[in-house]
């Protein structure tokens, strides 16, 4: 009995030695890649395609081939033979990057597949410094020496009140140097970050804007000047405009049938022929709360040179109305016609903004 427990003790110590043995042969039957990442660091675009090399050993006991190898884009293009490599060779996977139109920070993956049902991710990275056609197509604005936008008019777009809107304007660093970029002098309901903080040399980065519409008063379309800036002081203004409009969402059907009714008594204020050199004049037309509910006037405004308006309310009962007075200075009107625009905001659930035309001929 003894002698039946040492043997079996040695048959199975063989059997672990075979199965480390058989283990080690086939953790190194596989091929083998010499590299799997590429960095291309920073080039000019106007050097065109770049190319790298990434090669394959074959240390299996049998012929491999590269049955397929596709990238992520376009941009990247492989190439390769699909012929067996023999046992102990090698091949190479040639992958060529297209910066045209192109500029700042990349990177790309090109998958391969092998007859042996291995898959690899090969990755190629880099930073391609823009040229200035490219530049100017994608990045027009210039700010200052070192740095580009993509826009110097943030447009939020529409954005019903109480709402949050984000918007993206891309920039790129144009200089050797590393920069901070940042937007100063923001109104209260706009902030900003930017994405990433530190941008280093012929990389892009993306300003990131948050309009607060409850945080702002006024209705309508609003625009403010903001700077963009470095911390050297270096920078440029920039404008960002957005329409606040009335949220009616939560409105029920009980809601529109007391609703407010804005009526403007004309839609076109005829202010006869006006003397450039006849000082000051003004015009007045009512607005009246056909509706159940008070009628709140929420803006009066114009964007017309040379035009003022104001409503004598802020808040119109049921069956009564209130005086919208329109003034003109002719001398800061151009043209021979006179022909206002004003916008009339509500809460007027049917016709929230209604526009009241301010007409006349200039005399000399």
């Amino acid at each position: 009995m003894e002698i039946h427990r040492v043997l079996n003790s040695l048959m199975m110590k063989k059997k672990i030695y075979l199965f480390l043995l058989l283990s080690t042969a086939v953790g190194t039957m596989q091929g083998r890649w010499l590299s799997e990442k590429h960095n291309f660091g920073a080039f000019d675009e106007d050097m065109g395609p770049v190319t790298c090399e990434f090669v394959y050993i074959n240390d299996t006991a049998e012929p491999v081939a590269i049955t397929q190898a596709r990238s992520s884009c376009g941009c990247t293009q492989p190439r390769y033979s699909r012929d067996p490599i023999a046992s102990g060779d090698s091949a190479s996977i040639l992958v060529t990057y297209d910066p045209q139109g192109r500029p700042g920070k990349f990177s790309k993956n090109v998958g391969v597949d092998l007859s042996t049902g291995e898959r690899k991710k090969l990755l190629i990275y880099g930073t391609v410094v823009g040229s200035p056609q490219s530049l100017q197509g994608r990045y027009p604005y210039e700010c200052c020496g070192s740095l580009r936008l993509s826009k110097d008019v943030v447009m939020m777009g529409e954005i019903k009140k109480g709402q949050l809107k984000t918007v993206f304007q891309e920039g790129y660093n144009h200089s050797t140097d590393t920069i901070y970029p940042r937007v100063n002098s923001l109104p209260d309901y706009v902030s900003v970050s930017v994405s990433p903080e530190k941008v280093a040399p012929g990389e892009q980065f993306s300003f990131i804007y948050y309009f607060n519409s409850a945080r702002c008063e006024l209705y309508g379309l609003v625009s403010d000047t903001a700077k963009v800036e470095l911390p050297s002081g270096e920078g440029c203004p920039i404008s960002i405009i957005a329409l606040v409009k009335e949220n009616f969402d939560k409105l029920s059907d009980k809601d529109f049938a007391k609703a407010p009714i804005a009526r403007l008594e004309t839609l076109s204020l005829d202010l006869g022929r006006v003397s450039r050199s006849g000082g000051m004049i003004s015009g007045d037309c009512l607005l009246k709360n056909e509706g159940k509910n008070p009628l709140k006037i929420r803006r009066v405004y114009t964007g017309d040179s040379g035009i003022s308006v104001t409503a004598d309310k802020k808040e119109i009962k049921s069956g009564k109305t209130a005086v919208i007075r329109v003034e003109i200075d002719p001398s800061m009107l151009r043209g021979a016609l006179l022909n206002g625009r004003i916008s009339v905001i509500t809460n007027d659930p049917s016709s929230p903004v209604q526009t009241l035309r301010v007409v006349g001929e200039l005399e000399p």
